[in-house]
């Protein structure tokens, strides 16, 4: 298959070529066929929400119970994940 690219979308490829991102055209459009597939899949899952699904979510997280962080809890939930993660 030949593909005929705009001057500003070849610039483009040529451009990552040349900060040698990529060997050639065809990994570049390569690339970017997979994450378009993938970006896909994740609008799929994820369908933009209406107006009224949007206000409801937002009035949920309002009407929920709260409080603001304590200084350090932060860092503190931060440290914590990375140790369960270096357990794993």
């Amino acid at each position: 298959m030949t593909v005929k690219l705009s001057d500003k979308a070849e610039a483009y490829v040529q451009e990552l070529m040349r900060d040698r991102r990529y060997g050639n055209a065809e990994q570049v459009v390569d690339l970017l066929i997979l994450k378009q597939r993938a970006d896909d899949r994740y609008d799929a899952e994820f369908p933009p929400l209406t107006p009224q699904q949007l206000e409801a979510e937002l009035l949920q997280g309002v009407r929920s119970p709260h409080r603001p962080w304590e200084p350090g809890e932060f860092r503190k939930l931060a440290e914590r994940l990375i140790v369960e993660q270096a357990g794993q």
